[in-house]
């Protein structure tokens, strides 16, 4: 088939002089000849100037000829990957490979980090949800702050004769959120009665005790409260329901003439002289407000409104107690400079829950509870 399309070359004719012509054997080898019938199958052994290639001259060769071009050359001189012999010998001489990039930078560095990373990771698992220092804190030389201690002091189970629950859950949250490690008391003392919360009438002839009854919203983790000190914790934190008014203190049945539980008034005045925070919504203010001489607290609106503020007149018997009481909405928090109290109203206000929950969080959030 190749002869018919083109005759295999015959003798080669030159000048050897005027009028003189000789005729010589083409002693050329056949892989000359067919690169002269096929200018594209020129193998490695004719390479062409370097960055130049037959169908495209000036540009830049990246690659050799295709498996195609190499028709017309000798078999014993063609790998087994269908390249020419001296392929190798060419790619030698036209590529430049670059030595590996030393390692021995790299190796200083983890020098550098080893013993502080050894130090960061020997570091003992630390208490409640404190978090574990990363190595990074390690490579600076710095280490996360424990969090600071909480005790928070509820007044059994029961909007009506206990801790009102929405607002105990809302402070754990928000303590929870910011790192707070949380110790939950409860006095050992009897209910002043106990509610049926279905019906909303005191359940005749049963009793229960507070902190049995605190112990269902704590899963458990309960302490007494004459157990508390503030020596051993960075601030104190009182939810309302109507168990503050009935067995934290008398105020549901005396008003201005109420008697403060003997345990809440040590704690109350034990965190006030230490300097520390304390804080207090719903109509758990009237505590301070009975204990804590001329404190500011709120327990919301001093009128009713149409009912969106039904104990309003709470702020009335805050003022006869000798306390100061400070307008504020639902979702506000009223903060005492002075002698470090900080109050909302909750559950003082009828309203949607999540204002509540957002009111109690602005509170968590004024309590500086931060330890130094």
């Amino acid at each position: 088939m190749l002869s018919r399309c083109c005759p295999a070359p015959g003798p080669e004719t030159r000048d050897t002089g005027p009028g003189q012509r000789s005729r010589e054997p083409d002693t050329r080898s056949g892989r000359e000849a067919a690169g002269r019938a096929n200018p594209s199958a020129r193998g490695r052994d004719h390479p062409l100037p370097r960055g130049q290639s037959q169908s495209s001259p000036g540009r830049l060769r990246r690659r050799g000829p295709a498996p195609g071009a190499l028709a017309g050359v000798e078999r014993d001189e063609v790998t087994a990957q269908g390249r020419p012999a001296g392929f190798r010998a060419w790619l030698r001489g036209h590529v430049t490979l670059r030595p590996p990039p030393s390692r021995a930078p790299m190796a200083a560095v983890r020098a550098l980090m080893a013993p502080r990373l050894a130090a960061a990771s020997a570091l003992a698992p630390l208490p409640g949800n404190t978090r574990m220092p990363s190595p990074r804190a390690a490579l600076h030389g710095s280490a996360p702050r424990p969090g600071p201690k909480v005790a928070l002091v509820l007044s059994g189970c029961g909007v009506y004769d206990g801790t009102e629950l929405h607002e105990a859950s809302a402070i754990l949250v928000h303590l929870s959120r910011g790192g707070a490690e949380v110790q939950i008391f409860a006095p050992d003392v009897p209910q002043m009665h106990v509610i049926d919360h279905t019906k909303g009438q005191p359940a005749e002839s049963e009793t229960r005790n507070v902190l049995t009854e605190s112990a269902r919203i704590a899963r458990g983790k309960i302490t007494d409260l004459a157990r508390l000190s503030a020596a051993n914790h960075d601030a104190a934190i009182f939810p309302g329901g109507f168990g503050a008014a009935k067995n934290l203190s008398t105020f549901a049945v005396d008003g201005k003439d109420c008697k403060v539980n003997k345990d809440v008034e040590r704690v109350l005045k034990e965190f006030h002289e230490a300097g520390k925070p304390i804080g207090l919504c719903c109509i758990a203010p009237v505590l301070a407000a009975r204990v804590l001489r001329g404190v500011e607290v709120t327990v919301g609106h001093e009128q009713e409104e149409g009912g969106k503020w039904p104990y309003a007149g709470t702020a009335e018997a805050i003022k006869a107690l000798g306390a100061k009481h400070c307008v504020k909405g639902v979702t506000e928090a009223h903060v005492d400079q002075k002698n470090k109290v900080v109050t909302t109203p909750a559950f003082m206000c009828e309203t949607a829950l999540h204002h509540i929950h957002d009111g109690i969080g602005a509170m968590v959030k004024k309590v500086p509870v931060r330890r130094k």
